[in-house]
């Protein structure tokens, strides 16, 4: 009788675990990736958005898939007027912004990566998310740019 509820809380325990290890995976990624725009390095390159884009996938270790990561990058002039945009979401659930303004030295950014996460078990998803699709999972990363020549 208490052994469905154990298992169901196992259960619970390791799909949680799981979702903020990725979550976690996705943050340090992000860290990494959005380095490459404050120092310049992505700006100075000649494709900016894949070399940030490759930065991104060599340090999300095989735990998330790349494509399944959308990338919002924008830029301000000051800290004080930063309004990033809304998230907005396709149908099935998934980020659809995909803004690329790193902006130049001493600028404001915000760097925003989302993954939609989806539960390995059913039942775990209609008891955490009873609205169905998945959960989205955001990292952002707000910085000044460095004064890179």
């Amino acid at each position: 009788m208490v052994a469905p509820i154990v298992i169901l809380i196992f259960l619970l325990t390791i799909e949680l675990g799981y979702m903020l290890f990725s979550q976690a995976v996705l943050d340090g990624a992000t860290r990494v990736a959005a380095r490459m725009v404050r120092t310049g390095q992505a700006q100075s390159s000649g494709t900016p958005k894949t070399t940030f884009t490759t930065a991104l996938c060599n340090n999300l270790s095989g735990i998330i898939s790349c494509g399944s990561v959308a990338v919002d990058v924008e830029s301000f002039g000051t800290f004080s007027t930063m309004t990033p945009a809304a998230v907005t979401k396709d149908k099935s659930g998934n980020v659809t912004n995909s803004s690329w303004v790193p902006g130049g030295p001493g600028a404001a950014v915000d760097v925003r990566t989302f993954y939609t996460y989806h539960f390995f078990l059913p039942f775990v998803a209609q008891i955490l998310n009873p609205g169905g699709g998945g959960v989205v999972l955001q990292s952002t990363v707000i910085f000044k740019n460095e004064p890179y020549p």
